[in-house]
């Protein structure tokens, strides 16, 4: 029996924090159903292919169900209101203000499912002046100063290797499920969450607040080595 057996997730994200989320979701024993587009997610036509499979959309999203739906119909949204009424948790990273459009935003859908667990992952949050913005990874490294902090002295701004901000956003949206999970467990209610790209990529960055507020020092590029601890670099 695996920790999350009879949780039932209604997956509406795409590409890569959404799914990450989901993912390990699934790999704690949740049922995920994927919603997906007509034809499919984006990330299903990206490469390497196996079997005419994409494989990255195959790792990302194992474990789970696919469901195609047209929600700006009436007879797909009557289907997906009906799934709602039998889930736990809904994921979606939709531009703010999209799910409202669509009328499967919290405030309409706790109306079915009063405990639903509903979280939102954007780029800048539900609100704010740059709510409306869309982000990726990169631009969210270099907002949330990712970039002004990886390389080398006096070279250019460098991304981290990894979509490390996408990850981070998956991780802080799985976390936030699991706490209002088990508030849900202790008290029946369920939560709205909503998380974004920068404030999940900021909260990452200790080191750098530590050194700012502590000591008023500026986070800048230092190739391999520590801020704070030597030795702590690449050596040969």
């Amino acid at each position: 029996m695996l920790p999350l057996d009879g949780l039932k997730v209604l997956d509406l994200s795409h590409l890569l924090a959404g799914p990450y989320c989901t993912m390990v979701l699934s790999d704690m024993g949740a049922e995920v159903i994927k919603i997906e587009p007509a034809g499919g997610e984006a990330i299903r036509k990206t490469g390497p292919f196996v079997n005419e499979e994409s494989y990255a959309f195959a790792v990302l999203n194992r474990n789970k169900k696919s469901l195609s739906l047209d929600l700006k119909t009436a007879a797909g949204l009557d289907v997906f209101k009906r799934l709602v009424r039998e889930s736990d948790v809904i994921v979606e990273n939709f531009r703010p203000g999209v799910t409202k459009r669509l009328g499967i935003d919290y405030d309409s859908l706790k109306e079915l499912k009063p405990d639903i667990i509903y979280v939102s992952i954007s780029g800048y949050g539900q609100t704010g002046p740059f709510r409306h913005k869309g982000v990726n990874d990169i631009v969210a490294q270099a907002f949330a100063g990712f970039m002004r902090m990886t390389g080398h002295p006096d070279g250019e701004p460098t991304k981290v290797g990894i979509a490390v901000i996408d990850i981070a956003a998956g991780c802080t949206a799985l976390y936030s499920i699991l706490a209002a999970y088990i508030h849900r467990l202790k008290t029946g209610e369920g939560q709205y969450i909503d998380t974004s790209l920068v404030e999940s990529g900021l909260a990452w960055t200790i080191w750098e607040q530590a050194s700012y507020f502590g000591a008023g020092e500026l986070p800048l590029p230092s190739g391999t080595r520590h801020r704070r601890t030597a030795p702590y670099q690449a050596f040969k």
